[in-house]
């Protein structure tokens, strides 16, 4: 599929005829502004601007993004974003060493407190939010770049993480399953919620391969409650010798993290400010639209959904995943003195995060050396083993690689997928 703009910049709807494309850049009445995904701008003014109405639907996340665009009940544009998880470890380092080093035995320095503006100021968000607030942001920019959107759908949800984690507050004019689904979100039920919460494995023996139970540590009978804390997954043996034999039980269930909660919170009042006409969604409405379509569980397939309202749709073979990544090298040297520094500036005209072209196939350079080889990766930050080749070509060089991107923040790769027959 290939997107069209006009000359002016406005979304036009995309085609999927090859051949006047081509035409079109032959004869220097259109030009390619961008590779991935392609998109062309024409030269001329057309007659007429027809275009149909596009939905966009994102189904939001603190770890993933699915993004889609639908028009005539055909999927026009679809997504999958993996945002960066790295950034508060990084910064815990960093802090860590300025610490260090603001405490060695140096001369004397002044000292100052609240005196950073970034740090006072109104509305802050720690970077780590802020990088997710805005990585939702920049995939709806983009798509209303290259579609015309006319009206935007956002699975978001409101979390109380007092309610999360008491669940007994819950008032009996509310449905269980209409709030927000709390602990239970996205699970049909609160076993399911258990079982992925200790990864489907019995928190006794360690057995994941076997059929696994759901066991209340204080029994029912004895006046125990239905709540996450009073829950744990054993499996059918350990299960049986705990009713049976009277184990007794050395391991607590695992808490609830409410950190992806509360960012989810923080997104979707972020996400309302910046676009006030947008429509909401929740998660089991979603959840309910794909049973009824049979459509497996993924982000870019949730967001399909999302933008068709519930309604049959063709889906797309083509998919776009993304992932974020950060904007420079900022580590300058590794070791206990950095007598190693690490390049960051061109090497033979590539810098890391460049996507090149290596015999064929499109890869990520995940890093150089000045002797002029490096390591190749895909989009999923997995090194490309190139050890099956012959002697001489098992490290890739810089040489041999065709240079198609420069790097940016978020990278894009753009792969088939076999359409699921709904």
């Amino acid at each position: 599929m290939v997107y069209v703009i006009t000359k002016n910049g406005q979304p036009l709807m995309p085609t999927e005829r090859s051949g006047k494309v081509y035409r079109l850049l032959k004869s220097k009445q259109a030009k390619v502004v961008r590779r991935c995904p392609f998109t062309i701008q024409l030269l001329y003014e057309p007659e007429t601007l027809v275009v149909q109405e596009v939905v966009l639907g994102q189904d939001t996340g603190s770890k993933h993004i699915g993004t889609a665009c639908v028009g005539n009940d055909k999927v026009l544009y679809q997504s999958n974003t993996e945002l960066r998880t790295d950034i508060k470890s990084n910064m815990d380092s960093r802090r860590q060493a300025r610490r260090l080093r603001r405490n060695r035995k140096t001369r004397y320095r002044k000292a100052r407190f609240l005196n950073r503006c970034n740090s006072i100021r109104k509305d802050r968000l720690p970077p780590s939010v802020r990088h997710k607030v805005q990585a939702h942001i920049d995939e709806i920019e983009f798509c209303k770049k290259i579609l015309p959107v006319s009206k935007i759908v956002l699975e978001v949800s409101q979390f109380d993480t007092h309610l999360m984690k008491n669940s007994s507050l819950i008032s009996e004019k509310v449905k269980h399953w209409g709030y927000q689904k709390g602990f239970n979100y996205e699970f049909s039920s609160r076993r399911d919620a258990i079982l992925h919460r200790d990864q489907y494995t019995c928190q006794l023996c360690g057995m994941n391969n076997t059929k696994l139970e759901v066991h209340h540590i204080i029994y029912r009978s004895r006046g125990g409650t239905d709540d996450e804390t009073n829950l744990i997954t054993l499996c059918s043996k350990c299960h049986s010798e705990v009713h049976s034999e009277g184990l007794i039980l050395d391991k607590k269930p695992r808490k609830m993290q409410l950190k992806h909660a509360t960012h989810m919170s923080i997104i979707r009042s972020r996400l309302l400010k910046q676009y006030p006409d947008a429509k909401e969604t929740l998660g089991y409405i979603t959840k309910e639209n794909r049973h009824h379509l049979n459509l497996p569980k993924d982000h870019y397939i949730d967001a399909c959904v999302i933008a068709s309202s519930g309604k049959d749709f063709k889906l797309n073979n083509e998919i776009f995943y993304k992932r974020r990544v950060s904007k420079g090298d900022y580590q300058l040297s590794k070791g206990i003195r950095g007598e190693q520094v690490i390049p960051v500036g061109k090497i033979q005209g590539f810098r890391k995060f460049d996507k090149v072209k290596y015999f064929g196939k499109e890869y990520f350079i995940k890093g150089r050396r000045s002797a002029g080889t490096c390591a190749l990766m895909d989009i999923f930050n997995k090194s490309v083993d190139f050890s099956y080749m012959s002697r001489g070509w098992k490290t890739p060089k810089l040489s041999n690689c065709i240079r198609l991107a420069a790097r940016t923040s978020c990278l894009v790769e753009r792969r088939r997928v076999i359409p699921v027959l709904s």
